[in-house]
């Protein structure tokens, strides 16, 4: 059905569906001018909503895909965005290419501080969620070791005080297409308005879980670069901080999920706790 409606607003198109870098079913419509992607999800599906609503603030930015037209048909909601041509950056972390990671994490840090963390929050921007440190009860997931849930309390009892920016949520290279040198920011259905060290500190996170031989090296690049476009203050125990409530957010959003994943994030809450980030 998906198809269908596709065609036939899009009549001289060829479709062919997409995976890596790309959430949800995006598919991509071949012989469109210009060369253009629809995103596809469920209607009433609040990601949709924030994903329209990013985009449209970021359109002239070069950050990110430009979207053309959205609309909703037969209990679906489809956003029309530019095809990013290149490859998803972490493809090289994966592949050991520490010369063209280098060169990722600097420009995730310069788009981060300029281009997306350079937008403020101020009344009557769009109607994006405000992301807090911490959004639930956290004695609510039954499923986390009452041990696990106490410590994470003593590392969140703490005041972070700061200008809300707009931030993307789930950045990093897994979210960078790298193209000619330059980098597009993709899948913004998790921004909102925060404390940029929501973003900041994910990327240290994602590094140091996933690529340990890098991640000193490839962090420091990333602060580095952020840091010659803001003056945020950047340290362990922040780093610790916004690492510890995204892990728990996450957490609560797959707490009916099956128990292998919720096995697989306890033991990356416990790695959390333990993990010195930043110096």
């Amino acid at each position: 059905m998906m198809h269908d409606i596709l065609l036939h607003k899009f009549k001289y198109s060829t479709l062919t569906e997409l995976t890596g870098g790309y959430t949800n079913s995006s598919i991509l419509l071949e012989g469109s001018d210009p060369l253009v992607v629809a995103k596809i999800f469920n209607a009433h599906n609040r990601d949709a909503i924030t994903e329209i609503k990013c985009l449209t603030l970021l359109n002239n930015s070069g950050v990110s895909p430009k979207i053309h037209d959205y609309f909703e048909d037969n209990g679906s909601q489809y956003i029309i965005m530019d095809y990013v041509h290149g490859i998803n950056s972490q493809r090289f972390l994966d592949d050991g290419d520490i010369h063209r990671a280098k060169e990722i994490y600097e420009l995730l840090g310069i788009h981060l501080a300029k281009d997306i963390h350079s937008l403020k929050w101020r009344d009557g921007d769009p109607d994006l969620s405000i992301i807090e440190l911490i959004n639930i009860n956290i004695d609510d997931l039954n499923y986390v070791p009452n041990n696990q849930k106490e410590k994470v309390k003593q590392i969140l009892n703490v005041s972070v005080i700061g200008e809300k920016t707009l931030i993307h949520g789930d950045y990093g290279p897994h979210n960078a297409i790298l193209s000619n040198k330059l980098i597009s920011i993709i899948d913004w259905e998790w921004a909102g308005w925060g404390n940029p060290l929501q973003d900041v500190a994910w990327v240290i996170w994602f590094v140091h879980l996933h690529y340990p031989n890098f991640s000193r090296e490839l962090s420091e690049i990333f602060i580095n670069a952020y840091s010659k476009f803001s003056d945020l203050k950047i340290t362990n125990e922040l780093v610790k901080v916004y690492s510890v409530s995204r892990v728990i957010n996450v957490l609560d959003r797959i707490k009916y999920t099956n128990e292998e994943v919720k096995n697989e994030w306890l033991r990356r809450l416990e790695w959390t706790l333990e993990t010195n980030f930043v110096g």
